[in-house]
């Protein structure tokens, strides 16, 4: 699938904006705080359900309009030839009836279904902190990953969340004696159950990034870099001693083993846990760590070394996307800004390869290059989108 229009209406900063990227690489160009992230960000969230800024939907819908709009028109994929997707989001103070909705090709439908007719990456600029920043950033680097190979997946991140919150309650109660331990044993199962299905999907993730990420790596290092051991480690919090954190090729454990790991940890923590009134136990505990020839990465490893594995690791997202479902559009927010020329020049390299890239930019460099490359370039001036002739 590729994107041929986007049109939004209400939008963030925009009252109506259209663009119409090309099937290969289309470059927005416009001076900082000028709305560029806005348009990555609306294809993104009409395609995986989720916003990297908006706290709530509202957040979405320009300052004082009712309701906001973002239209995907796609072409190729499918049988039918194409499909349209829309994404309706209501205001802080939206119409009577009004609320959110999203349709794909009219029929309403859950945004945990949009995957399999299209899928998208997103790479920020604040990801260059990806490995040093904190476990719950990578960890929702590898949901992001999971909530679209798998429609059940996604639906066991909302699952383990709710789960979460609820035995959270609880476990508040417990600590404020108004509830006993024993009110926690249905909680406590379902949190084994979806705990382990979400610890899996991960698991297959992190299996499927690591067979990907030496040679990426190696296109994206310095020649003095190439070469080296790059290794991804899923560091669970059930103190279990899976051999295939070390080494994921080799066979992941089942849903029932991790289940019946989940429960031990869950006991061996109960008290732990009624003191904090908190869950010790659960996905929410895990991180990713990567290793370059068998050392932390983020510990020892150079700024630079970190930005090519994390680069790296982007790039092996979207080709793990696109090896079992639509291949995603690649959505590159300023991120040429934060890398020196060398890396730069490689990972311009590389994206022509990876089919529809849709890149923003401030920088003249930049854009100069990307015309050498035969991009469509756009412009925004005055708050207006418009295609360069």
């Amino acid at each position: 699938m590729e994107l041929t229009r986007l049109a939004l209406v209400d939008f963030r900063s925009y009252p109506a904006a259209e663009l119409a990227p090309d099937s290969g690489l289309t470059v927005v160009a416009a001076p900082n705080g000028a709305g560029k992230t806005n348009l990555l960000e609306a294809i993104h969230v009409a395609i995986t359900g989720r916003s990297h800024r908006a706290v709530v939907d509202a957040d979405l819908v320009r300052h004082g309009a009712a309701f906001g709009r973002v239209r995907l028109e796609l072409a190729g994929g499918t049988p039918a030839g194409g499909a349209t997707i829309e994404l309706v989001l209501p205001g802080v103070i939206p119409p009577a009836g009004v609320r959110k909705r999203l349709t794909i090709n009219g029929v309403a439908r859950r945004s945990t279904s949009v995957s399999e007719t299209a899928r998208a990456v997103l790479f920020r600029p604040e990801e260059m902190l990806l490995l040093v920043g904190s476990p719950a950033d990578r960890r929702r680097f590898l949901d992001g990953i999971v909530a679209q190979r798998d429609r059940r997946a996604a639906r066991d991140l909302v699952e383990v969340a709710r789960v979460l919150a609820q035995r959270n309650a609880l476990l508040r109660a417990i600590r404020a004696e108004e509830a006993t331990l024993d009110s926690l044993a249905f909680w406590d199962e379902q949190l084994a159950l979806v705990g382990a299905r979400v610890t899996r999907a991960r698991l297959e993730a992190v299996r499927d990034l690591a067979e990907r990420i030496g040679p990426l790596h190696d296109a994206v290092a310095a020649p003095s870099e190439r070469g080296m051991t790059v290794g991804l480690l899923y560091v669970d919090a059930l103190k279990e001693a899976w051999p295939e954190r070390a080494h994921p090729s080799e066979r992941l454990p089942s849903e029932d083993e991790l289940a019946a790991a989940y429960r031990r940890r869950i006991i061996d923590v109960r008290q732990r846990e009624a003191w904090n009134g908190m869950s010790l136990a659960g996905p929410q505990r895990d991180d990713l760590r990567a290793e370059l020839a068998g050392r932390d990465v983020a510990a020892h490893a150079s700024r630079g070394q970190q930005r090519t594995i994390i680069l790296a690791l982007k790039l092996g997202e979207t080709d793990v996307l696109g090896s079992d479902g639509p291949r995603p559009i690649v959505l590159l927010d300023d991120v040429f800004s934060e890398l020196d020329p060398d890396r730069a020049a490689r990972l311009s390299d590389l994206i022509a390869d990876l089919g529809q890239v849709i890149v923003t930019t401030a920088d003249p460099g930049t854009l100069d290059a990307a015309r050498g490359r035969g991009a469509s370039v756009w412009r925004i001036r005055e708050g207006v989108l418009e295609r360069e002739p």
